[in-house]
């Protein structure tokens, strides 16, 4: 084996647009979480109320985008700011989003699906940062102020934390209840008009179709949905 072909087999020398973990359940996963703002957005009746608040999240959630586009461009061993200013565009989606739930201008239902996506992927990019927790770093708290006369040495200024990642153990990854999983078709269907059981695969990734086509199932028993087609040109809508 020659020295090139050393090299493109050590991971260090790779892009992470190269490292499928990556792309899946970060790049990729959060290009979902961007396409489903879009959507919320295209069908909300946009008035003086909800006008900076629409705004604001489709700016944010280009913002988003761009940096995890960045991201791909950059090796693993030299990535950390670039994935820091990824974990912050993130962050700030998220606030986004709280500000436009508590102003009305989105569901809760909605709110609870993009901020529960954002935290997953998070922890996922946390993996990424060398040395250290992406989620500690950027939640740290702040210190306090220094002593009048005493001279400190200045830290890096941290950034609160969200509500929903406070809890000091990071829990192990769990699959959606019964319940969160009916949520989120909703919110999807609420969204799209109507979608087939692929559309919905590729934004609900945590579980397989199979399983989407038995709540879907679920749902036409309970009168909530209702499907129009057969087999895999099926389409679903909200009754």
């Amino acid at each position: 084996m020659d020295q090139n072909d050393s090299l493109l087999k050590d991971k260090s020398y790779e892009k992470l647009i190269h490292d499928n973990e990556y792309y899946q359940n970060i790049f990729k996963k959060t290009e979902k979480i961007v396409s489903v703002v879009f959507y919320i957005l295209n069908n909300i009746e946009v008035d003086k109320k909800s006008e900076t608040h629409t705004s604001n999240l489709a700016s944010k959630a280009h913002f988003a985008h761009e940096n995890a586009l960045r991201t791909l461009e950059t090796k693993p061993a030299t990535a950390r700011e670039v994935l820091e200013q990824f974990a912050q565009s993130l962050i700030g989606l998220e606030s986004t989003i709280r500000i436009a739930r508590i102003a009305s201008v989105i569901p809760q239902d909605v709110h609870d699906l993009l901020c529960s996506e954002i935290a997953l992927t998070l922890r996922n990019l946390s993996e990424y940062i060398e040395g250290e927790d992406v989620l500690a770093s950027l939640m740290a708290e702040p210190t306090a102020a220094p002593v009048r006369g005493k001279r400190t040495t200045p830290s890096r200024p941290s950034v609160p934390a969200p509500s929903s990642y406070q809890s000091a153990p990071r829990p192990a990854p769990q699959s959606p209840s019964g319940n969160d999983r009916r949520t989120r078709i909703r919110t999807i269907l609420e969204a799209k008009g109507e979608a087939s059981i692929k559309d919905i695969s590729e934004i609900v990734t945590d579980v397989s179709e199979k399983t989407i086509q038995r709540e879907l199932n679920a749902m036409i028993e309970d009168n909530i949905v209702k499907r129009e087609g057969e087999r895999r040109w099926s389409k679903y809508s909200l009754v």
